[in-house]
């Protein structure tokens, strides 16, 4: 027998009955394994045989043995259409950049390398943008999120030029998103409101000194106060709002004060669909942080929320993390699909810019060396280029494929593992692991109520 190498044997949440769990990402299999079977497991792993024979038929029904080897390769091809199909049917997202300038100076931009580029796109190349966009999307329309820089700064010929787009959107039937700091929202609310908008993320990073300490104007003004007046109004308006929190180790323990202000404010009552939240560790990439010595890996980050969550009650109100799947599992009984790609670029998702530049996602904006092709003033992709993020997947990537945790990483991003590996067909790697045992930890309880 072969023992599949997506098993994972992870550490349930402490209880009597059941100290381990196994999960396999290609079979989608998840169950409880108490320690006299975690023993049979292991007898399995190490030499191919079980003593238990129905034990071993099981493990063949939930996909966790194969008679051979081939035959697990052949579920891997086998599953793979069924992954394409699924990314074939996401909503497409294009960003479009109408500056890189910003209002703010945080103290952790990931654009550091880009802010001497200042310009205002044109009507002209909105034009262009639009045009590419019927032509790139003639069946599946995608939604349009206006991106920076600071998308939303309400100087007049920035207000025009958003105004615009935003008309020719609603006319073109395309829905509307925005990332932006959030400090001119409210001045921007009536020409937003005039397309279909799915949703607006609006970032703030604690309570209110501790937000304007990291997000202030370029002359050192606190922007808390002004966020909320907008973030108040919009959500008063119904306009669906993401509220991101980027945190490290100097502001992870003042989300709990966030918290409280947003429950007082009753926000967190709101169903998902008007008011969401996401708590964001910072880009990886080239001049991101001026304080590196903060920044926490993806296992020391969730660590910390499930450790903050314990004691602060109101963290679990305030965001249910996704602990790569965990969740899921939990709210629907079921795992996600294989995942044989986790790199959205040039795939389902594409950035448009002010200069008729594209690049392939939002961690390789507006940098030279990752552009994938022009719109403006002509239409010319770089096929080669466009080619590799396209083809990329744990079928691609050597390391990926035979890695256990490969079909939930996914390849991790292709950015990062261009910047620090030389090229796009390589892997980013993640603690994958830890945070599934933390993700047991968290909804321990309540993966024990839904049975075995």
């Amino acid at each position: 027998m072969y023992y599949s190498r997506y098993n994972l044997l992870l550490t349930m949440k402490e209880n009597p009955e059941f100290p381990y769990a196994i999960m396999n990402s290609l079979a989608g299999s998840f169950d409880l394994v108490r320690q006299q079977e975690y023993e049979k497991l292991q007898e399995i792993k190490k030499d191919g045989s079980s003593s238990d024979p129905q034990f071993a038929d099981y493990l063949l029904s939930r996909g966790y043995l194969y008679r051979t080897r081939e035959e697990e390769e052949a579920e891997l091809q086998r599953r793979w259409p069924e992954f394409q199909k699924a990314l074939h049917e996401t909503e497409p997202q294009v960003l479009l950049v109408p500056t890189y300038a910003c209002n703010l100076a945080c103290t952790y931009c990931y654009q550091n390398g880009i802010k001497q580029k200042t310009q205002l796109m044109t009507r002209e190349v909105a034009d262009a943008f639009f045009d590419r966009l019927a032509e790139q999307f003639p069946a599946t329309k995608p939604f349009i999120t206006l991106f920076g820089g600071e998308a939303l700064n309400a100087a007049p010929r920035q207000m025009e030029i958003v105004d615009y787009i935003v008309k020719r959107a609603a006319a073109g039937g395309y829905a509307i998103a925005a990332v932006t700091n959030g400090y001119d929202l409210a001045e921007y609310l009536d020409i937003l409101q005039q397309a279909r908008i799915k949703e607006i993320q609006v970032t703030l990073d604690g309570p209110q000194p501790v937000h304007d300490r990291r997000r202030h104007t370029a002359n050192g003004k606190g922007t808390y106060d002004k966020i909320m007046v907008g973030l108040t109004e919009a959500i008063g308006r119904g306009v669906p709002i993401n509220l991101r929190a980027v945190v490290d180790k100097s502001n992870f323990a003042d989300l709990v004060q966030l918290a409280e202000d947003l429950e007082a404010r009753g926000w967190l009552d709101l169903p998902a669909s008007r008011f969401k939240t996401q708590i964001g560790r910072n880009y990886e990439l080239f001049e991101c942080y001026a304080s590196p010595q903060h920044l926490l890996d993806q296992a020391e980050h969730w660590a910390l929320f499930l450790e903050l969550a314990e004691k602060y009650p109101i963290l679990k109100k305030f965001h249910r993390p996704e602990f790569k799947g965990i969740n899921h599992l939990v709210q629907s009984g079921e795992l996600y699909l294989p995942s044989y790609d986790t790199c959205p670029a040039a795939k389902t998702e594409w950035v448009f810019d002010l200069y008729g530049d594209i690049y392939g996602c939002t961690a390789t904006t507006g940098q030279d060396e990752y552009k994938l092709g022009t719109f403006y003033p002509v239409y010319a992709l770089q096929e080669k280029e466009v080619k590799e993020w396209q083809e990329r997947s744990i079928l691609s990537i050597p390391e990926c494929r035979e890695c256990e945790v490969g079909l939930i990483c996914g390849g991790g991003c292709g950015a990062i593992a261009k910047d620090r590996r030389g090229k796009v067909l390589a892997p980013d790697c993640h603690p994958i692991k830890e945070i599934l045992n933390l993700g047991l930890q968290y909804y321990g309880d309540e993966l024990l109520t839904m049975g075995h």
